[in-house]
């Protein structure tokens, strides 16, 4: 049976990965979204965005996202 805790941590999840899609998005082509998450990526060690996630390291994205916003190099 499922507690009302684990809906709030998948209620939670959903919500970051919405962020996280809507600012990929504004740094890149939405339609380009899918394939850079599933790319693996030397930014992340060779990781793909994905794998990052599930590590419960998005921090990495973000910091990816806001050196894109910015135009700096990482």
């Amino acid at each position: 049976m499922s507690t009302s805790n684990e809906h709030e941590k998948v209620a939670r999840r959903l919500t970051e990965l919405d962020r996280l899609t809507t600012a990929l998005s504004e740094v890149m082509r939405k339609e380009s979204i899918g394939k850079w998450l599933r790319r693996p990526n030397p930014a992340f060690g060779g990781l793909t965005a994905v794998e990052v996630i599930e590590r419960g390291e998005s921090d990495r994205i973000w910091e990816t996202i806001f050196f894109l916003r910015s135009g700096v190099a990482s």
